[in-house]
């Protein structure tokens, strides 16, 4: 092979090296643009979110009825309770919103009066929270704690004259216990052994009292009075055990005889001067532990005031006024309920109670003959019922009028059922003005019921909620992740859930998958 073959050979293998080259980068640049974006990517970029605001939630309900003629509308109180007053008679000519007739609201007046006084003190501690502790309350705080550590120094400082009396009531008795053994047990039997080794303890519960009195003494530390107080407490209770013991020997075999009732009468002294002051000195250590208690109370309360509210504070005193404000409204809508108003323009034409009597739910207590000639008769699902009531606003659709959409009002709700296909309906009646000309019984229309409007609350797509064993979830972000919130609804709208716990405004939640 000449020099000018093999230069060619070398020349096609570089040439075939850079190929290969120029392809692995290619095979690489592409896997990395498909494989490197994954370890960057969010644990959230696979899910749709959204931020929790605050709008309107609207719980409607939709079906079909049909054109009648206008009959007599029954109406009556939601509630029992006795009439206090009736406002009109028959033949009156009554407006949509006039009274006809009233309850008794003297306890629900009283009620609603409560709850307002709730809210309004709901709302004051909130600001107080918001806008921190006065200069008042910093010094009164700092003052229970100025007092409760005075008090705890005073229990210290009087503690030491308490285990001196500790220790001069050990040393009494083992000075009577002395005296005893050497006057009357000196002999080597089971009595005499049994007061000797009662007398030997006694005397080294007096020497450990004795130390333990010395130790608070040269150095009154608090922890030092601790530990003392603590060793005499069971100096105390091993001296009394001795003396015990000591006594019951006097009453035994000879020495029952032999013990004088005067020395019998000393050792029991002894015994009560010991059981005294272990009381005494018991109820200085619970004292003491009850000051320290007390101290800890109020640095803490101290610390709570100067310190910025912390988020689960000013959530709890949030969900209190939510909680005093739904009371209100509740007492409210009770308070509201105990009038009964027209629904619609009309005119009386049957009062059917007297003042003082006591009326049910539903019973009928006026009846009036609506101004317009017809009106709409609809079944309503025995799920959707519970979410109607009179006075809920309606859209129709007339079949026979496609361009026009009329605005009308439930004016009753039967409360008799009526069985279609084994399913459950109850009847509505809706009152509807600028009728059009043309329209005849038996036309179908299409409405939709406005059962229930919340405007600016808190909201969160249906999509978002989940229940699982009864608790509501929802799927908030925090920092990246994806956590599991319990949470608390309240209206259940087409749309929404209104938020009534477990979700502030601003916060990220998952509502499905991407």
């Amino acid at each position: 092979m000449n020099i000018k073959n093999m230069i060619g050979k070398i020349g096609r293998v570089k040439k075939i090296k850079k190929r290969w080259l120029a392809a692995i980068i290619i095979v690489l640049l592409i896997a990395g643009y498909f494989i490197i974006p994954q370890f960057f990517k969010s644990p959230t970029d696979a899910y749709v979110t959204e931020k929790i605001s605050k709008g309107e939630v609207l719980q409607e309900v939709s079906e079909t009825g049909n054109v009648e003629a206008t009959d007599n509308i029954s109406l009556g109180f939601k509630t029992l309770g006795k009439v206090s007053k009736i406002y009109v008679a028959v033949g009156n000519d009554v407006k949509s919103g006039d009274i006809l007739a009233s309850l008794d609201l003297a306890q629900l007046s009283a009620q609603l009066q409560s709850a307002k006084a709730a809210l309004t003190s709901a709302n004051s501690q909130y600001a107080k929270l918001l806008n921190g502790a006065t200069s008042e309350d910093l010094k009164t705080a700092e003052d229970t704690v100025i007092s409760s550590q005075q008090t705890l120094d005073n229990d210290y400082n009087g503690s030491i004259n308490i285990l001196n009396n500790a220790y001069t009531s050990i040393y009494n008795a083992h000075a009577a216990a002395l005296s005893l053994q050497n006057d009357y047990f000196s002999a080597g039997d089971q009595e005499g052994i049994k007061v000797q080794d009662a007398k030997i303890s006694i005397n080294s519960d007096m020497a450990n009292a004795k130390s333990s009195l010395e130790s608070a003494q040269n150095n009154p530390a608090p922890a030092n009075i601790d530990a003392a107080i603590s060793e005499i407490i069971k100096d105390l209770n091993d001296t009394y055990n001795g003396l015990k013991i000591i006594r019951d020997q006097c009453d035994r075999g000879i020495y029952y005889a032999t013990v004088s009732s005067t020395d019998k009468t000393a050792i029991d002294t002894q015994k009560t001067n010991i059981y005294t002051t272990l009381t005494s000195v018991t109820t200085l250590q619970h004292t003491i532990s009850s000051d320290k208690i007390t101290l800890q109370k109020a640095e803490d309360a101290l610390a709570l005031k100067g310190a910025a509210p912390r988020q689960e504070d000013i959530d709890s005193a949030q969900a209190s006024i939510n909680q005093a404000q739904a009371n209100v409204d509740l007492y409210q809508s009770q308070l509201n309920d105990n009038y009964l108003r027209s629904p619609i323009d009309g005119k009386i034409t049957d009062v059917n109670v007297k003042v003082g009597e006591v009326v049910s739910p539903s019973q009928s207590v006026v009846n009036l003959l609506s101004l317009n000639p017809f009106e709409i008769k609809a079944n309503i699902y025995e799920e959707d019922i519970v979410k109607v009531k009179p006075e809920n606003s309606v859209k129709i659709d007339l079949i026979a009028f496609p361009q026009q959409t009329f605005l009308g009002k439930v004016v009753s709700i039967s409360p008799g059922e009526k069985i279609v296909g084994n399913v459950v309906y109850y009847e509505i009646t809706i009152d509807f003005p600028n009728q059009p000309e043309g329209i005849m019984s038996g036309m179908t229309a299409d409405i939709i019921i406005e059962a229930n409007k919340k405007e600016n609350v808190l909201r969160v797509s249906k999509s978002a909620v989940e229940t699982i064993d009864g608790t509501q979830m929802a799927q908030v972000v925090r920092k990246g992740k994806i956590e599991d919130q319990i949470i608390t609804t309240g209206l259940e709208g087409n749309d929404y859930y209104e938020i009534a716990s477990g979700l502030n405004e601003g916060d990220e939640i998952v509502t499905g998958k991407k």
